[in-house]
């Protein structure tokens, strides 16, 4: 699902951007992408007294003070909100959100914007069509996430290291740091990957065995997924899952022919063809002991 931002402001590309060419060049910053597959950009800047107006960007802006203690307002449209900057809050600006800042004082802040595509991608089908909205619980300071603050620092550490591992655990991070806001915001609950694998990498897992349930889906190809041989990629399947790569992929396989049972009009033996199964025979064992019934009781029961 990809989530429409309509009211960007067209001037600025990234936060980033802006935050180069506008009223905040002054400040002593420093830049970097997260070096990762998924492209984000970090800000590392020391901030002073100041009142400035950051636009709409198609992208979601989180930040954490690492040395504050001043006051510190906000208004994204509702008004201003005042309280006190201090090291480890949680700050966020909700994609395509206007807003308005106000420092006493100086302080010196990490922040990380990550576009909404990249949101939405980690989401996925639970993505939601207004991320504005998905966020706005959060808009403004949060008060302080020890999670967040760690996390941002660990980034800007890792972005300087153009490594494999490095690139992966930036992708790691960036996952947890979203879902762990979608959590706190208290809007949406999303799938969580199992153990060892990464949401970008159970999603690939999913949708490659959803579009081949009708063929042979062969064990060394999910393992080429990940990247893994298929021992080590069996191995972590089990023990993330509770279940064998077969057992999931007949589950799966099971689920859809649910689906065409109860919404189409198609023969049985229609069914086990579309679903992967090897005839009707083999389809009605593998649902029986799926469900304690026969398809065709299961399809009349839904009658």
């Amino acid at each position: 699902m990809r989530t429409e931002i309509t009211h960007v402001d067209p001037a600025y590309r990234t936060y980033a951007d802006f935050y180069m060419r506008s009223a905040y060049g002054a400040f002593p910053q420093q830049h970097r992408h997260i070096q990762g597959s998924m492209r984000s950009s970090l800000i590392l800047v020391e901030q002073s007294r100041h009142e400035f107006v950051d636009p709409a960007v198609d992208e979601l802006v989180v930040s954490t003070p690492l040395d504050a203690a001043c006051s510190y307002d906000w208004n994204m449209g509702s008004g201003w909100t005042s309280g006190q900057s201090r090291t480890g809050d949680l700050i966020i600006v909700p994609p395509g959100t206007d807003s308005r800042w106000r420092a006493g004082g100086d302080r010196r802040l990490i922040i990380l914007a990550i576009p909404t595509a990249l949101v939405s991608q980690l989401l996925g089908p639970d993505c939601p069509a207004d991320l504005a909205a998905t966020f706005a619980p959060l808009g403004g300071s949060s008060g302080n996430d020890a999670f967040v603050n760690a996390v941002l620092r660990r980034l800007w550490e890792n972005s300087g290291e153009d490594e494999p591992i490095n690139r992966s655990l930036a992708d790691r991070l960036v996952e947890a740091l979203v879902c762990h806001l979608v959590m706190r915001a208290g809007t949406v609950t999303p799938k969580l990957a199992p153990g060892p694998f990464s949401l970008r990498e159970w999603r690939k897992l999913e949708d490659y065995v959803d579009a081949h349930l009708h063929r042979d889906i062969l064990l060394l190809d999910l393992a080429d997924i990940v990247g893994w041989s298929v021992r080590h990629f069996s191995r972590m399947f089990r023990q993330a899952t509770g279940k064998t790569p077969h057992d999931w992929i007949v589950a799966k396989r099971v689920g859809r022919s649910k689906d065409l049972l109860g919404k189409e009009k198609l023969s049985l033996a229609e069914i086990a063809l579309c679903c992967g199964f090897a005839d009707q025979s083999h389809f009605t064992t593998s649902f029986r002991k799926a469900t304690g019934m026969t398809p065709l009781r299961w399809r009349r029961g839904r009658v």
